[in-house]
């Protein structure tokens, strides 16, 4: 079983607070427990489109996901301040959503299909350990199917736990893009790249002490 991903904290505070993943389409309530579980396939094929981001920027991307009209305002945010760079974010938004405002690709990932960011938020809440499962499953059939590995702009180390997926440089990260279905085939060509533009590393804010503060692996 996997515990290398530090997304947890943020599934936990998403519990204990009130949030919008927890909302449905017509404003009722849909806890966690009450949402249908996915199997593990389809599972795998739900986190496939962020399975390889880098470890800090999945932990990140995750619990983000639980909180899909943040990521809404978020996209609209990002899209306001290259006319006034001077706005700030909301104070109300969960902090996983302002950390990612830091990769616009990936809030405009999340943002053009929110019906599969709806999806994705529901089993992180609901299957956390699983979706920590599929994580892991997706990203051994890419590492085997040769499109996974270290490259000049992060590291692939294979564990007990699973693969680790981190920044070559420790201080930049570079958000990688593929098509899913693609990655998890032999290709003779690449199919998996990165966008130009790097960014500083920028960690989810765990509390001190947390089980996770202190890596994501453990």
């Amino acid at each position: 079983m996997l515990g290398f991903l530090a997304l947890l904290v943020a599934v936990d505070n998403a519990r204990a607070e009130p949030s919008m993943e927890a909302v449905a389409a017509d404003g009722s309530t849909r806890p966690a427990e009450l949402v249908a579980l996915m199997e593990p396939a389809a599972l795998e094929e739900l986190v496939g489109p962020i399975a390889l981001y880098p470890d800090d920027l999945l932990a990140i991307a995750l619990p983000a996901a639980t909180y899909p009209l943040q990521v809404v305002q978020a996209a609209r945010f990002l899209e306001a301040r290259r006319e006034t760079p001077s706005l700030r974010p909301a104070e109300g938004w969960d902090d996983s959503v302002v950390a990612l405002l830091n990769y616009p690709e990936v809030v405009e990932l999340l943002n053009d299909d929110l019906d599969w960011t709806w999806k994705l938020g529901e089993a992180v809440l609901a299957q956390q350990e699983d979706v920590l499962e599929a994580v892991a499953a997706f990203r051994e059939r890419a590492r085997l199917a040769g499109n996974l590995r270290s490259d000049d702009f992060q590291l692939v180390e294979s564990a007990d736990e699973g693969i680790r997926i981190r920044p070559r440089d420790p201080e930049v990260i570079y958000v990688p893009y593929y098509e899913p279905a693609r990655v998890t085939v032999y290709h003779s060509r690449p199919v998996y790249h990165y966008y130009p533009a790097r960014y500083p590393l920028y960690y989810y804010p765990y509390a001190p002490g947390h089980r996770f503060a202190s890596g994501f692996w453990g």
